[in-house]
């Protein structure tokens, strides 16, 4: 059982099931792993498995897809992730208070360790800067108190 419920089985399920849709389609390795990512927030170590399987690739060209992008996210370390764009129009909005703010909510006796805090690059929505995603949802135009409210929701 994995830490947000679903279980090993239920999670590389998906994982196959969103690979076979780009089957026969070489050159799309990097966006069926960006679709498992997005549905599952994050991508199981067998997906290099089967992602090579289904796909026709190796595993190492599975493995430097997956760690070339630094948006993957291999393994799952915590029961939800939050990212915080660093890039400059949420860092001049205030990303730095926000990751500040979110660090100490999750280190604080009271906070919510079932969150694991990540920096993340541009992922263009500057308009709305500062943002932060939660499970891969953006959330725009954000303060430190937003942030801390939706880490407070967290389960």
């Amino acid at each position: 059982m994995t830490t947000d419920g679903s279980t090993i089985e239920e999670d590389r399920r998906i994982v196959r099931e969103t690979l076979s849709h780009y089957s026969g389609h070489r050159g799309a390795l990097l966006m069926a792993l960006l679709d498992v990512q997005y549905k599952l927030g994050y991508i199981p170590e067998t997906t290099v498995e089967d992602a090579a399987e289904l796909l026709d690739y190796s595993h190492p060209e599975v493995w430097g897809v997956l760690t070339f992008y630094s948006d993957f996210k291999v393994g799952k370390e915590a029961g939800h992730f939050v990212d915080v764009c660093i890039d400059t129009p949420c860092h001049v909005g205030g990303a730095r208070e926000i990751w500040s703010a979110l660090e100490e909510a999750r280190k604080s006796p009271e906070g919510n360790p079932s969150f694991q805090l990540r920096r993340t690059s541009c992922p263009r929505l500057c308009s709305q800067a500062p943002l932060i995603a939660v499970d891969m949802r953006w959330h725009g135009r954000m303060t430190v108190e937003r942030a801390r409210e939706f880490v407070a929701g967290l389960d």
